[in-house]
């Protein structure tokens, strides 16, 4: 039988490929960023018309707006859901109590999925290339889930990028069923404007990036700052959980050659992709990526092979002894632990390398003003990154090292970075509690 043939033959329509191939009781595991939404919402009309029970769904950043899982009542014996992660989507389905979140370093994401190892995959792929691969995208989330799930159902959607990866090509003999619908891709805006802040920060952190340094930036308005103007220097290298828009743009400007790199040298090496459709653009079937699994990208021992390694994150708060909460606002859990802790690891230990939590000093919650840098976190907030790995930390006023100080130099250090308008209080703050002297 040809491939052709082969598809043809487990070419379904959505409930019945979701009937046939999922049981009750299973683990299914409904991908990542982009997700089969056709699929998985004919998955909850079949769940509410009784036909499983004691499901269990496992997934991380599912940004389609297209699920409707808002629309249906399941107890908690038909239908249960984790995260691994939170995007907007899952902040609605956590305040309806459809959905928990499951806390997790994505430096241990393959080993999760080893212990979970779910019955049933439901992701998007691209259609069959000539010779009858099919790709999963720019989407690290489904690479291990895949290696150990049992069945495998695909919707096909052209919109998926092929991807150059090390997991990421299924051919047509490895799925059990396909399904035909298009997805729109999971985007996020471009970043076209920044604040002074942003370029203050950014211009604290440059001074400690070299030629031929290799690069992994956060998501957010700072790291693409940073990025934007790394454009003077030359050969660097990226290594990073997340492409941003401005790496794509240090990429074509000739900034980034990966020529220095000796972990995937040569390669941008990616976990994944949340962009704009330019970014989806480029990287299809680009060879100068090579898109891997967490275990490989988001990985401590792994980074710090890397020489020269600079890791760049982000933070809601930092308390006086160096506590990071990036999280979470409050008990509210906002978004995930992702793989702040694995980079901020892995670049400390980098021969040459350094690890920054970067952040403006102030935010404006409800139109308010406060500090970032507080004496203590907020009551139920989350510690994403410990005070023991912290090393750097910037904010528009300086940057200052963390690594190996005391706390009373920790809340000095921190204090001096602080709004000059909360300075002050911090400093009294900590003398009443001890913490100076």
């Amino acid at each position: 039988m040809t491939w052709q043939n082969e598809y043809r033959s487990k070419l379904k329509n959505a409930e019945d490929a979701i009937a046939e191939h999922v049981h009750s009781g299973d683990n299914v595991f409904i991908g990542g960023v982009t997700v089969a939404t056709k699929s998985i919402n004919a998955l909850f009309h079949l769940v509410d018309e009784g036909l499983f029970d004691h499901l269990s769904l496992h997934c991380v950043c599912t940004c389609n707006p297209g699920l409707n899982l808002s629309n249906y009542e399941f107890t908690p014996e038909q239908l249960r859901i984790a995260t691994y992660f939170m995007t907007g989507t899952e902040r609605v389905y956590m305040k309806e109590k459809k959905m928990a979140y499951s806390p997790m370093q994505f430096g241990n994401y393959d080993k999760c999925m080893d212990v979970i190892r779910p019955e049933v995959c439901i992701v998007v792929m691209s259609p069959p290339d000539e010779d009858g691969y099919c790709n999963i995208g720019p989407h690290c989330f489904c690479c291990t889930p895949l290696q150990h799930c049992k069945r495998i159902i695909a919707q096909i959607s052209t919109t998926i990028p092929e991807v150059n990866g090390t997991a990421h090509r299924y051919h047509v003999s490895q799925i059990d069923a396909f399904v035909e619908g298009e997805e729109s891709l999971a985007m996020a805006g471009s970043v076209t404007k920044t604040t002074k802040a942003e370029e203050q920060i950014a211009d604290h952190i440059l001074n400690y990036i070299d030629d031929g340094a290799c690069i992994q930036l956060g998501y957010g308005g700072i790291a693409n700052t940073i990025g934007f103007k790394l454009k003077a220097l030359k050969h660097l290298g990226v290594h990073t959980e997340v492409l941003t828009e401005s790496i794509m743009e240090l990429i074509k400007s000739g900034a980034v050659d990966n020529s220095r790199k000796s972990y995937f040298p040569g390669q941008t090496s990616v976990g994944f992709v949340f962009g704009s459709p330019k970014q989806y653009e480029y990287i299809h079937r680009n060879k100068d990526f090579i898109f891997g699994t967490f275990d490989e990208i988001v990985n401590p021992q792994k980074i710090a092979s890397i020489d020269n390694m600079i890791s760049i994150n982000g933070a809601v708060s930092v308390d006086l002894t160096g506590q990071v909460c990036a999280e979470s606002i409050g008990r509210r859990q906002y978004s995930g632990t992702g793989g702040q802790v694995d980079f901020v690891r892995g670049a400390s230990m980098s021969k040459g390398g350094h690890s920054f939590i970067a952040f403006p000093s102030t935010a404006e919650p409800k139109g308010q003003r406060v500090s970032r840098i507080v004496f203590e976190l907020e009551r139920g907030s989350i510690v994403t990154t410990p005070r023991t790995d912290v090393q750097w930390v910037a904010t528009e006023f300086g940057c200052v090292n963390l690594q190996f100080k005391s706390i009373p130099d920790r809340a000095r250090a921190l204090i001096s970075i602080a709004h000059p308008d909360y300075r002050d209080e911090l400093l009294f703050q900590a003398k009443e509690a001890g913490m100076l002297y």
